[in-house]
């Protein structure tokens, strides 16, 4: 059988084909799409455990502290900070939004990083107000108003300083954050003023540095050369008398495949090359211990353990042979096709291993030709009613989600021991509503109305 025909290793650790069919776990994912109906988020957490345990395994190599910080940007929100709380990693939050849901879950603020390249003086306060880990200062502005609110609060959290090392990431352009016309980050130059600025402070201290070109990086030798520069910085400021750093972060940005042909990271064998390199370098620059390294993956963690279900309405073939189906999922729960021209797999879960008829574009309901989720996927044949099941689903799909043409956003579920937990019911009519504010009688009358 061709390997390609059900990639196993882009489906959650739980998948299974049992009787011909798709299973998660001991559930069927047709009858899971016929119960909660379309479209519909599932997720895996022994597939979220097992990326975890392959950080854990490749972080040994590290000969000092280390921690594992999920980017929440990935996907978040409440009862997923709870088990993140509860698998006991850290976090990375860049707003108010990702902050409050910390908090809600019940976070320990020491555990949470802020991040984010223009941190308004509310979001600084809000995190200072709760006694949040570290702060990650990206630019001088950013530092200016530290230290206005130090002014009138002491209690400033510990910084971190995000270096920009002009590295060029082998990724989309969108996803590019290390290079020097990117929006991220201090110059060595910038970071050795702020780093001495910090350090004249009464009430500033440094204690990290901390970097990340970009994601969906299969290539490492970049990420390798950023720890290099986080290192030689390090070195640097010690030599300026400074106090040695606690904290060492090159950030996150493995990438996944989502498509068989993509390339495929052993992600235990990838992090230990990260935490040796890392370590061999710290060992040749500086005969001080090693800071705690801080690894803040996002969709490495949590883009294989999702699955999204939908189910196909019209069809059309075309006269090159080409089948258009459309389905009830579209860029407004998956816009990353649209984006950045990301390619996907499919199958058909009551059918996962019949062989392909033919090539089909999967599209949406949306006003917009460019909603589609695959350009191209061979499927078997297929008719209205069916379920269509989309792996690597996990990462950047709800995180970016939109309401576009007032779409209703599909509702999430957990399975973990066999058992599913509801982390997002559907979005219903009355929840798309709630923020507007209807005119009544009298405002109708106070607003102008122009005849057509």
């Amino acid at each position: 059988m061709d390997p390609t025909a059900f990639p196993s290793h882009l489906w959650p650790v739980s998948a299974r084909i049992q009787r011909g069919q798709l299973y998660l776990g001991s559930h069927n994912l047709v009858e899971l799409a016929n119960q909660w109906g379309t479209p519909l988020y599932i997720y895996d957490a022994a597939t979220f455990d097992d990326a975890i345990g392959a950080y854990r395994r490749g972080l040994r190599a590290w000969p000092g502290e280390k921690r594992v910080a999920y980017a929440a940007k990935a996907w978040f929100n409440l009862p997923f900070a709870q088990v993140l709380r509860n698998r006991g990693l850290d976090l990375d939050l860049v707003s108010e939004g990702e902050l409050g849901i910390a908090r809600a879950a019940g976070y320990p603020p020491g555990r949470v990083h802020l991040h984010g390249n223009n941190k308004i003086a509310t979001l600084l306060k809000m995190a200072i107000d709760w006694g949040i880990g570290s702060v990650a200062v990206d630019n001088l502005h950013e530092l200016s108003l530290l230290e206005e609110l130090a002014r009138t609060d002491c209690q400033v959290p510990d910084l971190w300083l995000r270096l920009n090392p002009h590295l060029l990431a082998p990724t989309h352009p969108y996803r590019q954050t290390g290079h020097a016309g990117s929006k991220f980050g201090l110059n060595r130059e910038e970071a050795m003023g702020a780093a001495l600025r910090i350090h004249h402070h009464p009430h500033l201290h440094l204690t990290g540095l901390h970097t990340h070109i970009g994601s969906q990086i299969f290539d490492l030798e970049a990420m390798l050369q950023a720890i290099d520069e986080l290192i030689k910085l390090a070195t640097a400021l010690r030599a300026e008398g400074l106090k040695p750093i606690q904290f060492l972060c090159p950030g996150g940005g493995l990438g996944v495949p989502y498509h068989p042909h993509d390339p495929h990271l052993d992600l235990a064998q990838a992090v230990d090359r990260i935490a040796s390199h890392g370590a061999d370098v710290w060992a040749k620059h500086t005969k001080e211990p090693p800071p705690t390294l801080v690894l803040e993956p996002g969709r490495s963690l949590v883009a294989r353990a999702g699955i999204a279900l939908y189910r196909i309405g019209a069809i059309r073939h075309l006269q090159d042979g080409t089948r258009i189906a459309a389905t009830d999922g579209s860029m407004a729960d998956n816009p990353r096709p649209a984006l950045y021209g990301a390619r996907y797999s499919a199958c058909l879960p009551r059918h996962p291993l019949s062989p392909p008829s033919g090539p089909v574009r999967i599209v949406g309901p949306l006003c917009e030709s460019g909603d589609f989720l695959i350009e191209s996927v061979d499927l078997p044949e297929f008719e209205a009613g069916d379920i269509i099941a989309i792996p690597v689903a996990g990462a950047y799909q709800l995180s970016m989600a939109s309401n576009f043409n007032a779409t209703l956003l599909p509702p999430v579920y957990w399975l973990e021991d066999n058992k599913w937990h509801c982390f997002q019911r559907r979005q219903t009519l009355s929840d798309l509503i709630q923020r507007d504010v209807a005119l009544t009688e009298r405002r109708r009358s106070s607003i102008k109305c122009l005849a057509v």
